[in-house]
């Protein structure tokens, strides 16, 4: 830290009589060498950065040596050299740890996102790769994401995906230890998990957001949480660059009307269509290709339109695990994996399902045993809609 206050210092002595910002850089200077003398490293940061930012833009000639120390500033070690042994926050009472730490995030299965959602993401990512020249026009890369989506659309593993590809820990908190039946605990072990959070590069998950974040007009909700509200909004505006805060919500109705705005970026995370279902099912049977007809693939994906991917995979591994178990082949126990889903779907969706094996070649009397309709509602249904005449004909 000692060379970084050096350098700041450095360029806040240079010709500082001769220079007309709007920022009194005396009073930056004297804040600054209080900050460094408290080893401060955060807020030492903060200082750094918002004085030497106009430097950069009206002195070319100290731009290159701003530059450096912002860098520096918003590097890892900065606050790593102080906080390396800092313990992961714990309640008072329970003595629990208030979030889970996973220094490098790992994922089994390589995500696969729906179109929109995979924009979103990488656009996240494409600005930490040029923070730098985002600094310099004075725009901040994204510092806070508001996923919302029912449960089982991939919010919680974008989370750790984004940690994986910055190379950041996942910060995670812990509902359960944080809330506390004693009056103000709650609150504060809040205000102590978004304190360590900032004090480290590093993202933080806010699952369940709308748990801490509710609408302040609930009659239902005490003044603690109302007012941690207040400290949540305020503190997702002032959320340090270096960092990621990340909230999840399956119920984003519940959330207050003031979080929208104050989040850099809102991801919708949709139910899968038919194509992001098929997609999902090529990644997760992908070593298994080989004896698995297409036109199998293409109908799981039919039947597994509506739920939520985390189904799909469960369901999936549920079928290879079955098929080891009881040495079967898969293509079998994936046969059975369509009867069910084809039982348990809705009338029409049952009838998309005949006709796609009527086209396979599979007789009535199958079609009726995978699907769970009559013979008589193929024959009449299928033969009604494959002879429904065009638009215009006579």
């Amino acid at each position: 830290m000692a060379k970084v206050v050096h350098m700041g210092l450095i360029i806040l002595r240079y010709n500082i009589a001769d220079v007309g910002y709007k920022v009194d850089l005396q009073a930056e200077f004297v804040h600054l060498a209080r900050l460094a003398l408290d080893e401060n490293p955060r807020d030492l940061a903060a200082v750094l950065r918002r004085t030497l930012q106009p430097i950069v833009r009206e002195r070319p000639d100290l731009a290159d040596l701003a530059n450096r120390v912002l860098a520096r500033a918003a590097s890892d070690s900065l606050i790593r050299s102080h906080r390396a042994n800092q313990p992961l926050p714990v309640d008072m009472d329970s003595r629990l740890e208030l979030l889970r730490s996973e220094p490098a995030p790992e994922i089994s299965v390589e995500p696969t996102w729906p179109e929109q959602v995979a924009r979103e993401l990488t656009a996240v990512l494409a600005e930490r790769k040029i923070e730098a020249e985002l600094r310099n026009a004075g725009v901040p890369p994204t510092r806070s994401l508001l996923l919302v989506g029912p449960p089982g659309v991939g919010k919680t593993l974008a989370a750790r995906w984004i940690a994986r590809q910055l190379g950041r820990p996942l910060l995670t908190l812990d509902l359960a230890a944080v809330m506390s039946s004693f009056l103000g605990r709650t609150g504060n072990n809040i205000r102590t998990v978004l304190d360590y959070a900032q004090q480290k590069p590093s993202v933080l998950l806010l699952d369940e957001f709308d748990a801490i974040a509710k609408r302040r007009d609930d009659a239902v909700e005490v003044g603690e949480l109302k007012r941690l509200v207040t400290v949540l909004l305020q503190t997702i505006d002032d959320w340090p660059m270096e960092g990621l805060l990340v909230g999840a919500t399956n119920h984003p109705d519940l959330l207050d009307p003031a979080v929208w705005r104050r989040f850099d970026r809102i991801i919708q995370f949709p139910l899968p269509s038919i194509e992001d279902a098929v997609s999902v099912l090529n990644t997760l049977l992908a070593t298994d290709r080989a004896v698995l007809p297409a036109k199998q693939v293409i109908l799981l994906g039919t039947l597994f339109q509506g739920k939520s991917f985390a189904d799909i995979t469960r369901a999936v591994l549920a079928a290879k695990r079955s098929a080891i178990v009881n040495h079967a082949a898969l293509p079998s126990i994936l046969d059975g994996l369509v009867e069910q889903l084809a039982q348990q779907s809705t009338i029409e969706r049952r009838i998309d399902v005949a006709r796609a094996l009527q086209s396979q070649g599979m007789s009535q009397r199958s079609v009726s045993r995978v699907t769970g309709l009559s013979r008589d509602t193929i024959r009449k249904r299928l033969s009604t809609t494959a002879h429904v005449p065009k638009k215009g004909a006579k």
